[in-house]
């Protein structure tokens, strides 16, 4: 009589995992831009780790089981975020997912993750993140890291990155606003020399009042706001917190209109010879409003200067 071979090791070996099917599914997914082809191949190298991982553990029962079944939903929910355009939530699935796959390391593949991980610590984190990564490594020095500790450390980059990427979505749901302001502010300054608003400027038979003067300052100091809001815009701090970026991003909004009102004492501190730059053409004025919105630095100079001359006098 022939013994019938044992064949639950080799179905279980050859039951695919969900990982090998979200292979397949992803390459239909068509990447939008740079975030999304990132998104993309985070996906595609999680679920080929999740493959391997089955294919390595095949048969394995208890906590290494339970692990790989809370990897795989997961996957399944980050593919499901990415597909519905939710990348924050599926950013952080993949994230977790790293965690969870500690469990599965030899002492080897910890020792390497971790250094890694401080590796990138010391570049991305900061303040009491960097105090309580510096203090893990110092735990597991001389060792390999108990997993326990490691997901610590990964928690903790993992939050940063998150944070970051908030960031910088906020900053990116601000450049339509601020390519329409600057489209339009183009297009009326265009439509306006067209239509004869700055004719003045070169003209020696027109009277120039301060009216006239006033209403263009107006207009060149918004402009200067608007510019200096850009180029502040182009150098965002991405390293701020979420809240105080946002806050930053909203007060930079109030720019041009506080350029706008800044050219108003300024047109009058010039024609009262409060700010001496000598015979100014109303050309320079203008470019003076323009200066004044670009940068309040000078004109809080400008102001502390008038203000000095006052006190000495007084």
């Amino acid at each position: 009589m022939t013994d019938m071979p044992d064949d639950s090791p080799s179905e279980t070996t050859a039951r695919p995992a969900p990982a090998a099917g979200l292979l397949a599914s992803l390459g239909e997914w068509p990447a939008r831009d740079a975030q999304s082809a990132a998104l993309e191949a985070a996906l595609l190298d999680s679920a080929r780790v999740l493959q391997a991982l089955h294919e390595r553990s095949a048969g394995e029962t208890g906590e290494l089981h339970d692990m790989l079944g809370r990897c795989d939903a997961l996957l399944a929910r980050a593919t499901e975020a990415a597909r519905a355009q939710r990348a924050y939530v599926a950013w952080d699935c993949l994230q977790q997912i790293e965690r969870e796959r500690v469990l599965a390391m030899s002492d080897d593949e910890r020792r390497a993750e971790m250094a890694l991980a401080l590796a990138e610590s010391r570049t991305l984190l900061t303040g009491w993140r960097q105090d309580a990564a510096e203090a893990l490594a110092t735990s597991a020095r001389g060792h390999a890291p108990p997993a326990a500790l490691l997901q610590g450390l990964l928690r903790n980059i993992h939050a940063a990155r998150q944070e970051r990427r908030h960031r910088i979505a906020l900053v990116r749901q601000q450049l339509p606003v601020l390519a329409t302001m600057l489209i339009v502010a183009v297009a009326f300054f265009g439509l306006w020399a067209l239509l004869g608003g700055f004719d003045w400027l070169a003209r020696d038979d027109v009277e120039v009042t301060v009216g006239m003067i006033l209403v263009s300052g107006v207009l060149m100091g918004f402009f200067g706001g608007l510019v200096s809001f850009a180029f502040n815009w182009l150098r965002a701090d991405l390293s701020a917190r979420s809240p105080d970026l946002r806050t930053q991003r909203w007060l930079s909004f109030a720019r041009p209109m506080i350029g706008a009102a800044v050219a108003v004492p300024i047109v009058l501190f010039v024609e009262a010879g409060l700010i001496n730059l000598g015979q100014l053409s109303p050309a320079l004025v203008l470019a003076l409003c323009f200066l004044g919105g670009f940068s309040e630095r000078w004109f809080v100079e400008r102001i502390d200067r008038i203000a000095g001359g006052g006190a000495d006098r007084g």
